[in-house]
């Protein structure tokens, strides 16, 4: 409460702009510094290979990419680009959906976590599917809010078009209409709504915009939709490991302290909707459009490990309760106790900002460093293309470029060379390839020589090359100075003579 009097309502909004406008430009000065990381990469593929799908997601992540270096030009801030102002835009959807429900306070409050919040933070950074997955959400959940308040069927229609975005942006989106049924079956002052065509037309709105990545599967076997569902269904021997890990990263995600107010609203909802009578629908949507994606990944995580990021989205409508929660508990704390929260609160905020500088740090110069793949490729791309002018120079025919592993230097070779028709990755091994398999002829590469990378000498990678090539020279040991005191340590062998792998 004393927060609330220290600061005009008025001002609360221009609180948030300001803070979202200094981070954004704070990213916007990294976006030109970093290089790109291994995914940002492979999604710039995706754009230069345009389609209505992709064996790993849907094609929104690459619609964002290309809309930026639309713009920049194939540069890294143009590939961040659109990211980075989805991460703003959202920001300020946090502020005017949170504001629905819990008042300008809350929101305010929602609105800054969800700026500052490792899991948010990263994702309005480097390129995923997770920010458009997160604007599109946030964006249905305007859209739903402002429906079952106003009634307006222009709501309604935001809200399935931008359901529809989301599930172009990542299939698990589909969570979202059983949260609204649970929310308007939940709800006794909105559950006529189930009786009315809207959110049905809504649903309908959202499958035509999603329609063309069904297409996309169609004509491809369903490969993306049961490579997805596959990742989540296939049971490993580590059920509980990945259970605790998988509870224990949303504890640090998130802070300690935030989820210790997550629970507490998720308890005070529960409390809520069981003794409600006044048709407060609050805490209705806080959870209503939250634990049904706990409830899957929480589940999927008994048998399979699930990734961090996962259940980001489910975390946007418990932030402005959790809020409430903490201006309950100030209104109600001792004066120690207040201190005491507020010192909690002060602390996970500086953790936050402490966990952004230290992160794009990590990315740009590699101190610390904590992620191994960020940095050198630029240099490793300039050596791969000394070794093609050498072996162009001894066989007379163009070589392209063969990773031997998942994708990475396939990748990012491709954006630091501009050339992302002449690299192709285990695919030409006989490897599923992923991506790479719906936009790669191999039998264009037939009879070219090749430079073949690998991160380590590996007798069965070896073997494969000897199958696939007429001649394969001895690996040439590699080390590519990366950002900070870090090296890249590469094998490059060159190849003759390239033959279509025999099929399994």
């Amino acid at each position: 409460m004393l927060y609330s009097r220290i600061i005009n309502p008025v001002k609360l909004p221009w609180i948030v702009a300001a803070l979202v406008l200094a981070l954004t430009l704070l990213r916007f000065v990294f976006a030109t510094m970093s290089e790109l990381v291994p995914e940002e990469a492979y999604y710039w593929i995706y754009w230069k290979h345009p389609a209505m799908g992709y064996f790993d997601h849907p094609p929104m992540v690459a619609w964002i990419v290309g809309s930026g270096t639309s713009i920049f030009g194939d540069t890294e801030f143009g590939v961040r680009f659109g990211t980075i102002i989805l991460s703003a835009i959202s920001s300020l959807l946090v502020f005017k959906t949170s504001k629905l429900w819990f008042g300008a306070l809350a929101a305010t409050r929602a609105a800054v976590i969800y700026t500052l919040l490792p899991v948010f933070a990263g994702a309005g950074f480097i390129v995923t599917p997770d920010q458009p997955l997160l604007f599109f959400w946030l964006l249905a959940l305007l859209g739903f809010s402002h429906a079952v308040k106003t009634g307006h069927w222009k709501w309604w229609l935001l809200g399935g078009v931008a359901f529809g975005g989301a599930l172009l942006s990542k299939y698990y989106a589909l969570l979202l209409g059983p949260s609204l049924l649970l929310f308007l079956l939940l709800s006794k002052q909105h559950r006529h709504w189930l009786r009315r065509p809207h959110p049905w037309l809504a649903f309908a709105v959202a499958l035509i915009v999603f329609s063309p990545t069904i297409i996309w599967n169609e004509q491809h076997q369903w490969a993306s939709f049961l490579y997805q569902s596959a990742r989540t269904g296939t049971p490993h021997h580590h059920g509980l490991r990945y259970f605790f890990r998988f509870w224990g990263l949303q504890f640090v995600i998130v802070t300690p302290l935030v989820f210790a107010l997550f629970i507490v609203a998720v308890l005070k909802g529960i409390r809520h909707l069981h003794n409600d009578r006044t048709g407060d629908d609050r805490w209705n949507y806080a959870l209503s459009f939250s634990l049904p994606l706990f409830l899957l990944f929480g589940a999927a995580s008994l048998k399979t490990e699930v990734h961090v990021n996962w259940t980001a989205p489910a975390f946007l409508s418990l932030l402005p309760a959790a809020m409430q929660a903490y201006e309950t508990m100030l209104a109600t704390a001792s004066l120690q106790r207040m201190k005491w929260l507020r010192v909690c609160a002060n602390t996970s905020i500086a953790l936050c900002v402490i966990a952004i500088v230290v992160g794009l740090a990590s990315i740009t110069w590699g101190v610390p460093r904590l992620y191994e793949q960020a940095g050198g490729w630029r240099a490793l791309a300039a050596a791969v293309e000394q070794a093609e002018d050498r072996l162009k120079t001894e066989s007379g025919a163009e070589p392209f470029v063969l990773d031997t592993g998942k994708y990475d230097s396939a990748v990012e070779v491709s954006f630091y060379s501009r050339e992302p028709d002449e690299q192709v990755n285990n695919y030409a091994l006989g490897k599923s390839g992923l991506g790479f398999r719906y936009w790669t002829k191999l039998q264009r590469f037939q009879g070219m020589p090749a430079v073949a990378l690998l991160d380590e000498l590996d007798t069965a990678t070896l073997r494969h090359l000897s199958d696939c090539f007429a001649k394969t020279g001895e690996p040439i040991p590699l080390q590519i100075k990366g950002p900070g005191r870090h090296e890249r340590h590469v094998y490059l062998v060159e190849c003759y003579d390239y033959r279509l792998p025999r099929p399994e």
